[in-house]
């Protein structure tokens, strides 16, 4: 999962060279924001004549499609040829290692992974050397082949643009983008809802544990985000789209953490002597419906919600039981029950006497709430940390 920076933050920045954020499976999304695209306004024009905005130096924009563009002269004739594509920083690295999943933003292509081939698919005549590109793919971020690394290219002395190498050893960069010298052009994501700020985990804010304030009854106390990130779509699948679809809608995915107080038992006075808190409580709740991991099904390293088809990368979901465990959830292992049972004794009652009205009895759950750019709704997933046990009296 994804936290966001400003492009600004790293221009000529020693940042540019901090590792991700804590955890596996982080990155960071660079936005560009208002002072770079100020920057970029001052440099538009040259005399009469307006100059296409362009990425001088790495890191690339994440909110913006770039066309990476190589042109050449023969002869008396000029040529050029563009991929247009989404640039995503690999997860895990640092943004100075500039490695890149680079995603087709156009076309039938669209919403594909751009694919080295292999150096022993080689051919060759007596004529010409040559290594067939394999058409782009379905993104696997375990695949290496899937993954590139971005230099600047030195011309003469000074940069002049962009090379392109595959981070796989044996790998060779498809044609059109290992040429010497592309240029990084930027058009914006059509009808793109801007990410907002997402600086990942408040650990603190998560530790104080949500306020009790509320009047009895009350089923659920108010939701608090304690952290928020970002998933590129390729993450995650959204019902049956084709993923050139899913990129239209929605490019990017928002993820928050929320908190929030649950009853799981409550009472009146009415004069009935009772004991004490005795239930059981299902551990997760995906939307709803009972999710636990015995009934979850995994295929092709998505881990897929069957009744509400989505399915979201084992990336993501390895980062938010990550997340989970830190927070003291305690997994369902195979053959346990995915229920478990709360007892809590009510140790007020001798002490108040007849003098209490309502009781109530609640547990922390935390959720995983991801949604749309546009702000729908796509899943729910809850926890239940039934270490965290909480009453409350009137």
């Amino acid at each position: 999962m994804y936290v966001t920076r400003p492009l600004s933050l790293y221009r000529d920045s020693p940042s540019v060279s901090m590792p991700p954020p804590e955890g596996p499976n982080s990155g960071i999304l660079v936005i560009q924001d208002q002072e770079e695209n100020a920057e970029l306004r001052s440099s538009r024009w040259c005399g009469l004549f307006k100059k296409k905005e362009s990425v001088k130096t790495a890191p690339f924009p994440q909110n913006k499609i770039l066309q990476l563009t190589h042109s050449a002269e023969a002869g008396e004739f000029e040529y050029s040829e563009s991929v247009y594509a989404v640039m995503i920083p690999v997860l895990n690295q640092p943004l100075s290692s500039n490695q890149y999943y680079i995603i087709n933003a156009r076309g039938n292509r669209k919403g594909l992974a751009c694919t080295s081939s292999k150096a022993d698919e080689t051919s060759s005549s007596k004529c010409c050397y040559t290594v067939p590109d394999p058409p782009p793919q379905l993104f696997d971020p375990k695949n290496q082949y899937q993954q590139f690394q971005i230099s600047d290219y030195v011309y003469c002395g000074g940069a002049s643009g962009f090379i392109c190498n595959s981070v796989a050893q044996d790998g060779v960069s498809p044609l059109r983008l290992s040429r010497n010298g592309w240029r990084a052009y930027i058009h914006p994501l059509n009808d793109f809802h801007e990410p907002t700020p997402a600086h990942g985990l408040n650990a603190q804010l998560r530790a104080r544990l949500p306020d009790l304030n509320f009047s009895l009854p009350c089923k659920s106390s108010d939701p608090v985000a304690v952290g928020k990130w970002y998933s590129p779509f390729i993450f995650i699948r959204d019902g049956n789209q084709a993923v050139g679809s899913q990129m239209t809608n929605s490019p990017y995915y928002e993820i928050t953490l929320h908190q929030n107080w649950v009853e799981i038992f409550g009472c009146e006075n009415n004069g009935v002597a009772v004991g004490n808190v005795d239930v059981f409580v299902e551990r997760e709740v995906v939307s709803g419906e009972s999710g636990a991991s015995s009934s979850k099904n995994v295929v092709d390293g998505i881990v897929w919600f069957e009744p509400l088809k989505v399915g979201l990368s084992l990336v993501v979901v390895e980062r938010m039981k990550w997340e989970e465990d830190r927070g003291g959830f305690k997994w369902v292992q195979e053959g346990e029950e995915k229920k478990v049972r709360v007892v809590k004794e009510r140790l007020k009652l001798k002490e108040m006497g007849k003098k209490w009205t309502r009781f109530g009895c609640y547990v922390l759950v935390e959720r995983f709430v991801v949604k749309r750019m546009d702000g729908s709704l796509v899943l729910t997933w809850e926890f239940r940390h039934t270490h965290q046990v909480t009453t409350k009296w009137e």
